[in-house]
This record gives C-alpha cells, sequence and structure tokens, in this order.
C-alpha cells in the first residue's frame, strides 16, 4: 500500500454481509401487496447489488406502471426496515473481529447506494455502531456513490482513504472520487485485472498493520 492510510471506507452489501436471502423477501411480498406476481430469487438481488436504488427499480421492476412505482417503493422501504430488523443479513467471515481490529487504529465508514435506513439496520442489527465514525447512503441524499465518497470525506477531514468494495460500480465510484480502491473477491461482483484485491474479509489486516 503506497502512503500511510489514516481511513477505510466500506461498501455494504457483498463487502460486509449478505442480505439477500432476507431482501429478497421484501420485494416478493411488495410485489405481491400491489398485485403483481413476479418472484424474484436471492441471486437476482445479488446480482443488482450496489446499483443506485433507482436504477434497479427503473430496469429490474419495469413489469410495474410508473404511475404505481411510489407506492411500491414506499411499502417496500417499510417491508425492507421490518424484515431486515427481525433477521437481519449473513456477515461474511470475521468481520466483527477485523472490524474491531481495524478500528483501533483507523476511522472506519460505509457508503452505499441503499435506501436511507438500511446502513443504520445493518449497524443496530449487528451491534457495529461502535466501530463506525460515519456513514452515507444514496437514499439519503440522492447522490452517487463517488459524490457520498467526496461528503464523507469532506465531512471528516479524511487525508488518504481507501475504499473497500465488491462490484465494478464500487471501481467506478472510486475512480471518479480520486479514490484507491481495495476489490473485496468473496463479494457479488467481478472485476478484471484489479490492482489490489482481498480473497477474505481478514486480508484487509495485511495491508493494515496494527501501529
Amino acid at each position: 500500500m503506497k502512503k500511510e492510510r489514516d481511513s477505510i471506507i466500506f461498501d455494504l452489501d457483498g463487502t460486509l454481509w449478505d442480505a439477500s436471502e432476507t431482501v429478497v423477501c421484501a420485494f416478493n411480498d411488495s410485489i405481491k401487496e400491489i398485485g403483481y406476481e413476479v418472484h424474484l430469487a436471492a441471486l437476482d438481488i445479488r446480482n443488482f447489488s450496489g446499483m443506485k436504488m433507482d436504477d434497479i427499480f427503473a430496469q429490474h421492476f419495469n413489469f410495474i406502471p410508473k404511475e404505481k412505482l411510489p407506492e411500491f417503493i414506499e411499502i417496500y422501504s417499510k417491508k425492507e426496515k421490518d424484515y431486515l430488523s427481525k433477521t437481519g443479513g449473513k456477515l461474511f467471515p470475521d468481520i466483527p473481529e477485523t472490524l474491531e481490529k481495524l478500528s483501533k487504529n483507523y476511522k472506519l465508514f460505509i457508503v452505499s447506494n441503499c435506501m436511507a435506513g438500511y446502513i443504520e439496520t445493518f449497524l443496530n442489527y449487528h451491534h457495529f455502531n461502535k466501530y463506525f465514525t460515519d456513514y452515507e447512503c444514496f437514499g439519503n441524499n440522492k447522490l452517487p456513490k463517488d459524490e457520498n465518497i467526496r461528503l464523507i470525506i469532506k465531512r471528516n477531514e479524511l487525508q488518504n482513504p481507501v475504499y473497500v468494495g465488491d462490484t465494478i460500480w464500487d471501481k467506478e465510484s472510486c475512480d471518479k472520487a480520486g479514490v484507491d480502491f481495495i476489490y473485496a473477491a468473496y463479494g457479488f461482483g467481478k472485476i478484471e485485472n484489479p490492482e489490489i484485491k482481498i480473497e477474505k474479509f481478514a486480508d484487509l489486516l495485511k495491508f493494515f498493520a496494527s501501529r
């Protein structure tokens, strides 16, 4: 790693946890509630994980008429929070102990394209608030990920952060924001020839040793 880091910004889905089995239930219940019999699978959720929510609704829910889309989004937003609050998502291996070690020497953040309240639900469900300094998401301000990365950097006066994510959209956002990127190869996405990659979450400790 070049230069000394002061902070690590994380993606959420596919990097810290896999909530697809829970989220797909919220999606399918919401679809049924507005009168459709379309059933998604957890794989569908993993495939579009990382996209902006507006793009997900536009590209993957075009069977819902535009005039009914606001109703669907409102229903889904509530169901997502309800489901996740009850059953959460599955953490990738070694997340708690690795976060604990990293947080002793680096400021930790989350930037995601999720809906408002999603990051808070993750933090509360797994009792991770103590590890993270700040977070931001598309659902809060409708900004793309690169702008939210810059917002976190400015808000917290970060000097040399790095972003950890699993999709090509994460990589492209980092390129736009001028932030170095670490590819989480165990996640949902595929990136060819990444400059830096980890095969498991605990591999971060190789780059961010105790100091």
